[in-house]
């Protein structure tokens, strides 16, 4: 299902002002719809012509619009932290002291409370999974997951992270990236995770050796 050719790639904003404007389509003199503070993470698609289409998250909400390509850095072109080993259940990432373990198991439904929203028959509506344990759903198009996250395991030395997963569910392995900023002390852990339908970017960001934060995002 993914592709980062197809689907683009993560970024942040780095801009000599400070903060980028965001506008509705490609081009200056085209409406502002928000603006964004450097170290803002967008998922930038194809180019057109010099301006990103992008989609981003702010204020709880995910939004889509058009910046310039000068105002972003792409996190591949960060420091990349390669992986020693891949199974289909398994990956490893190793790069000087710093060391990431993830791995995927099997989603067992019956370990897990299962919210259906029931479609009406009589208006052609389908009856589909909306929440697993009360939380929204990645992963899936309505579907009953097959794997979900098992462990993942950051260690820098002796200091050991255990990053969060929620309800992130059909990870792709072999569409994880960790890449290292190193002048700002800051590790970038992206994937790409889909059942085919329901495809979602996440990111998790740690800075100065702490968990920061976690983001996700579909791309439209």
């Amino acid at each position: 299902m993914f592709c980062q050719t197809t689907f683009g790639q993560l970024a942040i904003i780095a801009d000599k002002d400070g903060y980028v404007n965001v506008r509705n389509s490609a081009g200056l003199a085209n409406k502002i719809v928000d603006k964004l503070a450097n170290g803002h993470i967008v998922f930038c698609l194809d180019a057109e012509n010099d301006w990103y289409p992008i989609d981003y998250e702010l204020t709880r909400k995910n939004k889509s619009g058009y910046l310039h390509k000068s105002r972003v850095k792409f996190l591949k072109n960060f420091t990349k932290v390669p992986y020693t080993n891949l199974t289909d259940n398994n990956i490893l990432f190793k790069l000087d002291t710093l060391k990431l373990s993830i791995t995927k198991t099997a989603f067992k439904p019956k370990s897990n409370k299962l919210q259906y929203h029931k479609g009406n028959s009589q208006k052609n509506e389908t009856t589909y999974l909306e929440k697993i344990n009360g939380q929204e759903i990645w992963g899936t198009d309505g579907n009953v997951p097959k794997k979900q996250y098992g462990q993942i395991l950051l260690e820098l030395g002796n200091n050991k992270i255990h990053l969060p997963k929620g309800n992130l569910f059909e990870p792709n392995l072999d569409y994880t990236s960790v890449n290292v900023d190193t002048q700002n002390e800051t590790i970038y852990i992206s994937a790409l995770n889909s059942d085919g339908a329901g495809g979602y970017a996440v990111l998790w960001i740690i800075k100065k050796g702490k968990y920061e934060r976690k983001i996700i995002t579909i791309p439209f």
